[in-house]
């Protein structure tokens, strides 16, 4: 089954350097990026980045090149971010809580010689050959005024985003200027305005991130960046209400804890995105509760097909019942819904997403697509049959409802055999979380030593609960069949998020091997 779009998935995308330098001409005056008392406006940050680009290009960066970013949430990383581009280049965002080990693999990878830095490169990384501030390259910039910038074309590479990979090694994934404009400028899913204020909260590493960089300063609206490393909710707050946020963008982690603890944060939002795994209808429901009038928009999309394929609008006038859809497509975006043999399927029955259309990155660096759809390494290939571009295999299953509406319905890897029984642990997860005072859960398959397995449970329970393991157990064998109930539920009052702000799977499992005890 296909499914699209079709408004843009073949008009022609402008670059992020001609959408912003649209934004300057309209609001020159306007402030386009904040972080406390420290502000530029939109002039300003043209100005500013246009010198960033004129020493690169005096460096030698040439176009396509790949520059790191080891910056921290700063005004600088938004220049260096524009001055890169400008140069023809592209940026490639590196975590400083990354080991030297994963940095190196990822800039040998992406064979980066140029980096910017706070201070420097990191500690015990020799790749780079120069490591510049953006200080020292606006002085630099401002003695070479007459540099002549290299015009990107749409199809150009704007960044390069590394993620896990299932050998183990990072992956990244190079990613064109109009898959990005193709996100944020002219889209159906949202509507971005000048009067709109939007907030830096993801890592930069995090592809959530050019939603909330490129969403504001591509339509004139404010970027205000949060100040702290890590969530601190009265701070958050604080600095939401200080600078009118608007628009905010939340993982689906996030989300619910927000919405179950401090959820007067909401209260001065237009437009509530949140998404990275599926939204509970009882927590979205208990928003609209407080707040009549908010959008909330549940964002779907893997990074390869950068931030968002599919949206899902609601309000008060469209509630979620039994489950949330991912919704439909945004523009520029075609999705096919395709059985093990890249059949179409009926619509109603289970397949697996592929998507096409102008977000699908340029693949992975040093990779190229294949014919081979089934390339359990490389999920980028083509289809002439289906698409003229790319094609990318999410690895989600799906189904499409009689309305058109796509929802999720768990990993393709998240499948799995527990004593000759295939089971889902999405399916199993989505029945945890449905029980009242269980605000979260994530579901695990452990080996034991005599070769069996065993499915675990963790269960974020909220203060008032009284649950147990006992009676969570029995409130499961209500809905599923005795297979599918976890053998071993641990109930705990947290559980450990990753730095992208989703469940951390890996450290949970770790947990689980330590023995740690459940949390009173």
């Amino acid at each position: 089954m296909t499914v699209s779009a079709n408004s843009g998935v073949s008009r022609r995308y402008k670059t992020i350097i001609e959408a912003f330098e649209e934004a300057v001409l309209r609001h020159p005056e306007k402030i386009a990026v904040r972080k406390q008392d420290e502000i530029l406006s939109y002039l300003q940050l043209h100005q500013k980045s246009n010198s960033v680009a004129s020493a690169l290009i005096s460096s030698g960066v040439q176009p396509d090149d790949v520059v790191a970013l080891y910056l921290s949430r700063s005004i600088d990383l938004i220049i260096a971010m524009l001055g890169i581009l400008k140069a023809g280049a592209a940026y490639l965002p590196l975590d400083k809580s990354d080991p030297p080990t994963r940095i190196s693999s990822i800039l040998n990878a992406a064979r980066v010689s140029v980096g910017i830095g706070d201070s420097g490169g990191p500690d015990e990384v020799q790749i780079v050959e120069q490591w510049v501030s953006v200080r020292e390259l606006v002085e630099l910039g401002n003695e070479v005024p007459n540099a002549i910038f290299t015009s990107a074309t749409p199809d150009n590479k704007c960044y390069v985003m590394f993620t896990s990979g299932s050998t183990g090694a990072p992956k990244g994934v190079v990613i064109p200027h109009r898959a990005v404009t193709r996100l944020v400028c002219n889209s159906n899913y949202i509507d971005i305005g000048a009067d709109d204020v939007l907030v830096l909260f993801s890592p930069i590493t995090f592809d959530a991130s050019t939603f909330e960089i490129w969403g504001a300063l591509l339509n004139g609206a404010e970027l205000v960046l949060y100040s702290a490393d890590v969530f601190n909710p009265k701070l958050f707050h604080r600095e939401i209400d200080k600078y009118g946020v608007t628009i905010l963008w939340l993982t689906a982690a996030l989300f619910h804890m927000v919405a179950t603890r401090y959820i007067k944060l909401f209260g001065g939002l237009r437009v509530l995105l949140a998404g990275g795994d599926v939204l509970y209808p009882h927590v979205i429901n208990a928003v609209f509760d407080s707040y009549p009038d908010l959008i909330i928009i549940n964002g779907y999309g893997p990074t390869e097909n950068t931030t968002f394929t599919c949206c899902h609008a609601m309000t008060t006038k469209n509630r979620p019942a039994e489950s949330v859809p991912i919704g439909k497509p945004i523009s520029g975006t075609e999705v096919f819904i395709l059985d093990s043999e890249g059949n179409d399927i009926f619509s109603g029955d289970t397949g697996e997403l592929h998507v096409a259309g102008a977000g699908v990155g340029l693949g992975y660096i040093s990779c190229n697509a294949t014919a081979n759809m089934d390339d359990s390494e490389n999920p980028f290939y083509v289809d002439e049959d289906k698409a003229s571009g790319l094609l990318y295999r999410t690895g989600d299953l799906v189904y499409r409802s009689e309305n058109g509406d796509i929802f999720f319905e768990g990993r393709r890897d998240f499948q799995v055999k527990v004593r000759g029984y295939r089971i889902s642990l999405e399916e199993v997860r989505l029945a945890i979380v449905k029980i009242e005072n269980v605000d979260d859960a994530i579901v695990l398959v452990d080996k034991l030593e005599n070769g069996d397995q065993q499915l675990v449970a963790y269960l974020l329970k909220n203060s008032v609960s009284n649950l147990s393991s006992d009676s969570i157990k029995k409130i499961l064998a209500e809905s599923l069949p005795k297979y599918m109930v976890p053998d071993l539920v641990c109930l705990r009052e947290d559980l450990p998020i990753n730095k992208n702000g989703k469940i951390d799977r890996k450290n949970v499992i770790e947990l689980h091997k330590r023995g740690v005890p459940e949390t009173a």
